[in-house]
């Protein structure tokens, strides 16, 4: 089966982040400070007749590089976007796995990681925009309780080659 990606679909919004994308990676260890702002690269390919899209990317940390994979998709049987995780930095040997929706210029994920003190799981709230010729990739951390604090965001532009 071939997905049709008309220009109003889920799976058309993948094939429009299909490309090599370059920008400033940020992340923030506590609420509201700055730890890490680096540059990051990173390519947005298609897979399986455009089902899915896999973002491979590297940045670095206090001068170590990191590299991450982000495979998402839209599952048409239960109309929800699906998403999985992982990174040398935040995940260690997990895989986050994420569901969510449909958001204004793109979609967000919802996940969860196992907090490394033996507590209750944090929440982990992925959001991905494509606004003109730049794709922003932003992620939250959620604490038990439920409050939200900026992690990571990612700001790329497409690499015209």
């Amino acid at each position: 089966m071939t997905i049709k990606n008309s220009s109003n679909t889920p799976h058309h919004f993948l094939a429009l982040l299909a490309g090599n994308w370059k920008g400033t990676s940020k992340l923030w260890l506590e609420p509201d400070k700055l730890a890490n702002e680096t540059p990051v690269i990173g390519t947005v390919q298609l897979l399986l007749e455009g089902r899915f899209a896999l973002f491979l990317y590297e940045s670095s940390i206090d001068g170590e590089t990191q590299h991450g994979m982000f495979t998402f998709g839209y599952n048409t049987t239960l109309e929800q976007y699906e998403a999985s995780w992982v990174d040398s930095f935040h995940n260690s040997t997990g895989i986050m796995f994420c569901i969510g929706a449909e958001k204004e210029n793109g979609f967000f994920v919802l996940g969860s990681y196992p907090d490394p003190a033996d507590g209750p799981d944090w929440g982990w709230r992925t959001e991905v925009q494509l606004l003109g010729d730049q794709l922003i990739i932003s992620a939250f951390n959620i604490t038990p309780e439920g409050e939200e604090a900026q992690a990571t965001e990612m700001k790329l532009t497409r690499v015209i080659k």
